[in-house]
């Protein structure tokens, strides 16, 4: 209520035998207290909101599940791994010198020195948390400044474990799952819970008994809902054993490709060519097909849900003839399968 409102509303209730005009005593006194009072209304308005989680973010999401559930946000991590050097005389390197992919760069983490000329691996991690420093193998090849004695650097191997801190809409998800199916005493909600409590871990499927009793398989994605990989899934696997009961057997994997090739024949809008169009649909379908990956229930792509998809894409007018993998109808998935677009023809 805003101190007008509520200014009048004192007014009206004093009695007229007082002079309340604009500028008098009354109206004067009323008009300062309306104002504060005003002040408290807000902030007990904002008191009120942040009761409701739905309404937190940040550090204020944070604090209010870990207060009551024991929940942590997952960190981002830095992407790190190891570098082969050429050493062309006895030099040593310090923490934090660098080499670089283009221009993401790396420091040493260890200080090192080396007698002899010779190719060594060390370790480096990007100076940079999250995703940005997940590149392919051969892509760290360069010195962002000289380095006495060493040549050449190249990474063998591709990074790919750094991940971007956990989202507010990911960590209030977990609190949500957290309250409805609490994970106890070693079920499948407890293997799901110590599986999303390793940072870059995404959606979660828990198969208990899957190989006998006392088996347990646990099927991860990444933050993206992509395929989790070896370093992740290693992690994964270490962490649960940290926590599991004694005595199951747990084996960690992630999804397995459900590749879906798309052809039908599109009208397109004017001015646009199909050579065009063709990455709107494959964008369009991979964030479709990110969005269920791991869903609860799925056990089909639907055929008609994809002919909407697409006509949601700039510049498809129509279409017809839509085919799934060669079929016209619906495409059948597995509990631990995940779709990924294909090819893209127009017929």
């Amino acid at each position: 209520m805003t101190a007008e409102i509520i200014h009048q509303n004192m007014l009206n209730n004093t009695s007229d035998n007082f002079d309340k005009s604009n500028g008098s005593w009354t109206y004067d006194i009323e008009k300062s207290v309306a104002i504060e009072l005003s002040k408290h209304e807000t902030k007990t308005d904002n008191i009120v909101d942040k009761m409701n989680i739905e309404n937190l973010t940040g550090e204020e999401l944070t604090r209010f599940i870990f207060q009551r559930t024991g929940i942590k946000r997952n960190l981002a991590t830095f992407a790190n791994g190891k570098v082969l050097i050429t050493v062309t005389a006895a030099t040593s390197i310090n923490v934090g010198d660098l080499v670089a992919a283009d221009d993401i760069f790396y420091q040493f983490i260890k200080a090192e020195t080396f007698s002899t000329a010779g190719k060594y691996y060390v370790n480096v991690r990007c100076v940079q948390e999250g995703s940005v420093g997940n590149v392919p193998s051969g892509a760290i090849n360069s010195f962002p400044t000289t380095l006495s004695n060493i040549s050449t650097v190249i990474n063998e191997v591709a990074f790919d474990n750094g991940y971007p801190e956990e989202t507010d809409s990911s960590l209030r998800q977990r609190y949500y799952d957290k309250l409805q199916r609490p994970g106890k005493a070693g079920n499948k909600y407890h293997y799901r819970e110590w599986a999303q409590s390793v940072s870059g871990v995404g959606k979660v499927k828990v198969f208990p008994r899957w190989n006998g009793a006392l088996t347990v398989k646990v099927a991860v994605l990444d933050v993206n809902n992509g395929l989790a990989t070896p370093s992740l899934i290693d992690r994964v696997l270490a962490h649960i054993e940290s926590e599991r009961p004694f005595g199951a057997n747990v084996t960690v994997v992630t999804g397995e490709e459900l590749v879906i090739n798309i052809s039908s024949t599109f009208v397109l809008n004017n001015g646009y060519r199909f050579e065009q169009v063709k990455p709107f649909i494959s964008d369009r379908l991979a964030s479709y097909f990110r969005s269920i990956a791991f869903e609860d229930g799925l056990a089909y792509i639907s055929h008609a849900q994809i002919g909407r998809e697409l006509l949601d894409v700039e510049g498809i007018e129509d279409y017809s003839n839509l085919l799934l993998n060669g079929s016209t109808g619906n495409l059948s998935i597995g509990d631990t399968q995940v779709p990924i677009v294909g090819g893209v023809i127009n017929t």
